[in-house]
């Protein structure tokens, strides 16, 4: 998810990511209920932790490599032609290839490698070199492509911001996250998140939608932590983690039997409310 900031990137919301659907924004739950597919089931905290911090390392990747490809200042035409972006590991760092079509096969028009908060090179292939994707890429592409297909509703009149993250180790499922952008400095969207896994075949597997409402929460500088409650889990989801991550400060979650967690960055620990502290879970 773009921080608040990325409206600099005048051509970002037209040109990067595809058009919101228009839906009532205080409904963001998936069209057509009778037909929906398989609800993705929620994992443990283990799993939970290492998620949120992926979609978050991921995230940022994108929002840095967008920075640093807006200051190359490439031709108008040039940025008309992306259609999207694929953040790929190597090593100890996140690729970040921005691509176009050809037809129905992607291809590379920016490149940027990124780790820890800095872009170590980037680059713009040549038009007349190689600039064919990997086949891992050009599955998440794909996935992308049919996750932004899905009838969600939108919380605000602007596109989902998405991570694609790679197919899974075993299964093969590519995880696809449509996040609610920021539209406020300091105001952290915490509903209006979506998952949808796609299986290897390339085909919708299974949805998600974080919560059933649209829900903002306001974070000025001297807020020591965001609240919310969370009844569709009986613990935090990777959309706490995430939102702890992004925010810097910890969440504190409500949830259906009457607890209260933790969320610290990737510590989630559950409260216990007769020592006023918590405990590890």
């Amino acid at each position: 998810m773009r921080r608040f900031g990325l409206e600099a990137l005048a051509l970002a919301a037209t040109v990067l990511a595809p058009a919101a659907h228009a839906d009532k924004p205080d409904m963001p739950a998936h069209a057509g209920e009778a037909s929906k597919p398989p609800t993705i089931q929620t994992a443990d905290l283990a799993a939970v932790a290492a998620r949120g911090a992926e979609i978050y390392a991921f995230d940022q990747a994108a929002w840095h490599t967008t920075d640093a490809m807006l200051a190359r200042k490439l031709p108008q035409d040039v940025m008309r032609a992306i259609r999207g972006w694929v953040v790929e590991p190597a090593g100890d760092l996140l690729t970040v290839t921005y691509y176009g079509l050809n037809d129905a096969t992607p291809y590379a028009i920016y490149v940027a490698d990124y780790r820890d908060g800095k872009i170590l090179n980037d680059r713009v292939p040549d038009t007349d070199g190689d600039r064919s994707l990997s086949a891992q890429a050009v599955r998440m592409a794909a996935a992308h492509d049919v996750a932004v297909a899905q009838p969600f509703g939108a919380c605000v009149e602007r596109p989902f911001n998405t991570v694609t993250l790679p197919p899974r180790p075993g299964s093969g499922t590519i995880p696809v996250y449509l996040l609610t952008p920021m539209l406020k400095r300091d105001a952290y969207p915490a509903g209006g998140h979506h998952e949808v896994d796609i299986g290897p075949d390339g085909k919708l597997l299974a949805v998600r939608d974080f919560s059933k409402s649209c829900l903002t929460l306001d974070s000025p500088p001297d807020t020591k932590g965001l609240w919310m409650t969370h009844l569709l889990d009986p613990h935090p989801t990777e959309m706490h983690v995430y939102l702890s991550l992004w925010s810097g400060k910890p969440v504190f979650v409500g949830t259906p039997d009457d607890a209260v967690w933790s969320v610290n960055g990737t510590r989630i620990v559950k409260m216990d409310p007769k020592k006023g502290g918590a405990k590890e879970k």
